[in-house]
């Protein structure tokens, strides 16, 4: 049986981390933690990480090129326990992404776009219908040139369906947002970072652009803001989540972990079976608590997936939650 659909990109990630500095033409800059191949993109990411949060049902969707990359990312997925239904295409090439780690730095992302792009409505439709998750987590809204156009469709099948609806953006292209912004009434649960929610709401402060989100409709808004925690707003209200304490070498797919982490927590809370989100006082606050605790332990390793485990997470949990509790804010 699967309990959660993760629709949205694959990619290659092809990543350097802990360089030094960024080189000047000419130069030649030596990795000096080497340069390592992993899977990628919203959706094969969010899989992985439920999986290796010891989470059982797992389903993903998303579009490959028909060469050596589009196996590598089935294989990867499949090793992980996830069902595949992957869209294959013999006319363009599965997606990588050069992604640059300068030591203390954010990442860089180079990105291809290519068959992560071009996932279609039909088959996110399909598999919707035939697998019947408890949870459609549809990710990279802002970057699929098919999908993107008819969202809001995408996201009623999955409400008719009784399943709970989790959105995750990516900086769009002109105009990818439109749908987004017309079907937000749709959404459960909508995860974004700092640039993403003013993008989105045109409001540079994250405490409103959560306010905003979930005034249109959302039910449950989160804005991501790397160490300086998260906020969280139904409209009614409101929590700021500080960030767990630890030290970054990769902060690649930390939103992606995040996101597997509140998923893991709703999957165990008894609010699911009725499609209620957990009530916002504690039980949302451990929701919150634990997708933090998840992002936290993603930027400990190289790669998107490398450190999200369930023993990573639980480590955190126990040795940081209760200061991080303590450090909570109702906003």
């Amino acid at each position: 049986m699967v309990r959660v659909l993760c629709s949205g990109s694959f990619m290659c990630d092809i990543i350097t981390a802990g360089l030094p500095r960024l080189g000047d033409p000419g130069d030649l800059i030596y990795a000096p933690n080497g340069i390592q191949i992993h899977p990628g993109g919203h959706a094969a990411n969010v899989a992985i990480d439920l999986a290796q949060l010891g989470e059982t049902g797992i389903a993903a969707t998303g579009g490959l090129g028909e060469d050596l990359f589009g196996d590598f990312m089935e294989e990867q997925l499949l090793r992980h326990g996830v069902e595949v239904h992957a869209q294959r295409m013999t006319d363009v090439p599965t997606s990588k992404n050069v992604v640059l780690v300068v030591k203390d730095e954010d990442r860089r992302f180079y990105a291809e776009l290519a068959a992560n792009t071009m996932l279609s409505p039909e088959r996110v439709r399909s598999t919707l219908e035939e697998t019947h998750p408890k949870i459609f987590y549809q990710g990279t809204v802002g970057g699929l040139r098919l999908i993107d156009p008819v969202l809001d469709q995408v996201l009623g099948q999955a409400r008719e369906m009784d399943t709970l609806t989790f959105v995750d953006v990516v900086y769009p292209t002109e105009g990818a947002w439109r749908n987004l912004r017309s079907g937000l009434h749709l959404i459960d649960l909508l995860h974004c970072n700092l640039r993403e929610s003013e993008k989105l709401t045109g409001e540079g402060d994250p405490s409103k652009a959560a306010d905003i989100l979930a005034q249109q409709g959302v039910r449950l808004a989160m804005v991501t803001m790397g160490s300086r925690g998260l906020i969280a707003s139904t409209g009614e209200a409101k929590l700021k989540v500080p960030a767990f304490n630890v030290d970054t070498l990769d902060t690649t797919g930390a939103g992606d972990a995040f996101c597997a982490g509140v998923i893991s927590a709703i999957l165990g809370s008894e609010a699911l079976p009725e499609n209620r989100l957990p009530a916002f006082q504690r039980e949302l606050a451990e929701v919150l608590l634990k997708g933090a605790a998840a992002g936290a332990a993603c930027v400990t390793a190289a790669g998107a997936t490398t450190a999200v485990t369930k023993q990573r997470t639980l480590r955190l949990i126990m040795e940081q939650a209760n200061d991080v509790r303590t450090r909570m804010e109702r906003l």
